[in-house]
């Protein structure tokens, strides 16, 4: 046995496909969602496919209290080493900042910031003692630039990925990596967390990449201790072009964008 992977947003979209590629790999599973029935159903596809593995599941809201040292107590009770920690739990809020509620934008900085934070200062000193350790946050695109319509969420993204880099950096020579993954539009349903459709969006954009070609492309990086995995030829063209054109330019583009994504679902955007 490898060793024990935790993997938050393990119930749906890139986190479930992560597990799935973690699980193929001979890794223990800790999964952590909020989504009970979601957890469940990956469980019993996980075990029945990879006889003999252990995959616990930890029911918690990492946006409310207490919920880090839950997961702390289910890793102390399997007294597994913790090899790997993916943060990839997250969802969008979509508005104009002045009308948008605080109460879910909180909720947001604590799952993306805080809670991705904390569950980071926990367990690397441990893997630091061992020398050895593989820890990923996924981030987005998004995060390299600014987003009007969704402000706080480019801003949680871009935090992630200034962490990430900086921890990598200080990690060095320790044994332990840093891997932030950068993925465009996805096929997954978190269009619908954002624009208040259950209908992933994504898959209707011609851009649009799925959650497995994603959690692969991830996979490989995160072993290969890359820092930074922008899946996607066109995605990474995306990127550089970002980097190059005015940044006025790029901030117009994505408030276009947003706006576009919520005319063509039937959602008026507030002005």
């Amino acid at each position: 046995m490898k060793g024990l992977a935790i993997i938050t947003g393990a119930a749906s979209g890139i986190g479930l496909a992560l597990a799935m590629e973690v699980a193929r790999d001979g890794y223990a599973l800790l999964l952590v969602d909020k989504d009970e029935a979601g957890l469940r159903q990956i469980a019993d596809k996980i075990k029945n496919n990879h006889d003999g593995l252990t995959v616990v599941t930890v029911l918690v809201d990492l946006t409310g209290e207490k919920a880090v040292e839950r997961i702390r107590k289910e890793v102390d009770e399997r007294q597994f080493p913790v090899a790997m920690l993916i943060n990839c739990a997250g969802f969008g809020v979509y508005g104009r900042f002045d009308q948008t509620g605080w109460k879910r934008e909180r909720e947001m900085i604590q799952l993306h910031v805080l809670a991705s934070t904390y569950l980071i200062k926990e367990f690397l000193p441990e893997m630091i003692s061992r020398k050895q350790g593989r820890i990923m946050n996924v981030a987005s695109l998004a995060g390299f630039v600014p987003g009007p319509m969704m402000a706080v969420y480019y801003a949680t993204k871009a935090y992630m990925i200034s962490l990430t880099r900086a921890l990598a950096a200080e990690m060095k020579d320790t044994g332990v990596t840093f891997t932030v993954l950068c993925p465009g539009v996805t096929d997954t349903q978190f269009s619908g967390t954002v624009h208040g459709k259950t209908t992933a969006i994504a898959k209707h954009q011609f851009l649009s990449s799925n959650s497995e070609e994603v959690a692969k492309c991830a996979y490989r990086a995160l072993l290969k201790g890359k820092k930074v995995v922008i899946p996607g030829v066109v995605n990474r063209l995306l990127f550089i072009f970002q980097r190059i054109v005015p940044s006025r330019w790029a901030v117009h583009m994505v408030k276009h964008s947003q706006e576009k994504i919520r005319s063509s679902i039937g959602l008026r955007t507030k002005v």
